[in-house]
């Protein structure tokens, strides 16, 4: 396949759809009556966020210069005693500045595979649904199959184990749990791309928040293993790009999917979050004309 072209474009005000799609016609509250987030203005915030920070700083200022970082949980690394060892999330809350009117607004963002720690993580959290190997065990494993599915199947045994492993976000459980008790009129969001949006789905299903996401894999079977109604899937939005690899073989999405097209087609490339705001703002525009390096 031909690498992509990168350059910097300024999208027009109503974009080619204006706001008939569905993409376009989303809009989410915030705690000022009058102001509402669009699904680009989350998708700047989860580029950011798989920056070191003084850049994640930078793309800030750049594109989403309304907000500011007000906690985050970087997890690059293994730790030894500064931090809980068994949580593996990597997340970033993001609060709106004093004079914007999203002051009492929060969106907390997951970040998705950047490390070697994060995909340790995936093989760890995610290798049932997204590796398939459910389905391996059944077809290759002669012998196995049966007792290695009966065993997650379990309704104590599988279960039991596959939810121990909210361990490996439970900061961003604590974290929220703390500001809904202390802040109950704060408005909430939560976000992530890739895997981090399925993180996302988890955590706002438990807590019943609204989650909005790109790219994220479905986790109806997840939900399940970890004791949540997927029915509550429902109040989450994902946005899919035509030819994005990781929605496409994950599991059930469950709640609002927004297909839109690829920049470039299908395949890897489709994934970045970078290209899917580029997607969205040319099908939709941007009222604030910003310069957006996109590929091509």
């Amino acid at each position: 396949p031909r690498e992509p072209d990168v350059g910097n474009f300024t999208f027009p005000v109503q974009g080619i759809h204006g706001s008939y799609d569905l993409e376009c016609s989303l809009s989410f509250p915030t705690s000022h009556p009058s102001i509402f987030l669009r699904l680009a203005d989350f998708g700047f915030l989860n580029s950011a966020v798989y920056q070191p920070d003084d850049p994640l700083q930078r793309e800030l200022a750049l594109f989403s210069n309304d907000w500011q970082v007000v906690h985050s949980h970087r997890r690059e690394v293994l730790c030894v005693s500064s931090c809980d060892i068994q949580d593996w999330a990597t997340w970033f809350a993001f609060s709106g500045k004093n004079g914007t009117g999203l002051e009492n607004t929060t969106i907390l963002v997951i970040r998705g595979t950047k490390t070697k720690l994060e995909m340790i993580f995936d093989l760890d959290f995610w290798s049932l649904q997204i590796l398939g190997i459910q389905h391996l065990a059944g077809r290759f494993l002669v012998g196995l199959g049966f007792p290695y599915n009966a065993f997650w199947n379990s309704p104590t045994l599988g279960r039991c184990w596959f939810r121990s492993k909210r361990r490996r976000y439970q900061s961003i459980l604590t974290y929220l749990k703390d500001l809904i008790e202390k802040e109950p009129h704060r408005t909430i969001y939560v976000s992530g791309h890739s895997l981090g949006g399925g993180l996302a789905h988890l955590v706002a299903t438990e807590l019943q928040l609204p989650a909005v996401t790109l790219s994220a894999p479905g986790v109806v079977e997840t939900a399940g293993l970890l004791g949540l109604e997927p029915s509550m899937l429902q109040g989450t939005v994902n946005v899919i790009p035509h030819g994005d690899p990781i929605p496409a073989n994950g599991g059930t999405q469950g709640g609002i999917t927004v297909p839109i097209p690829c920049l470039l087609g299908q395949g890897p490339e489709c994934h970045r979050v970078f290209n899917t705001i580029c997607m969205l703002l040319r099908q939709c525009g941007d009222p604030r004309q910003r310069d957006i390096p996109c590929d091509s």
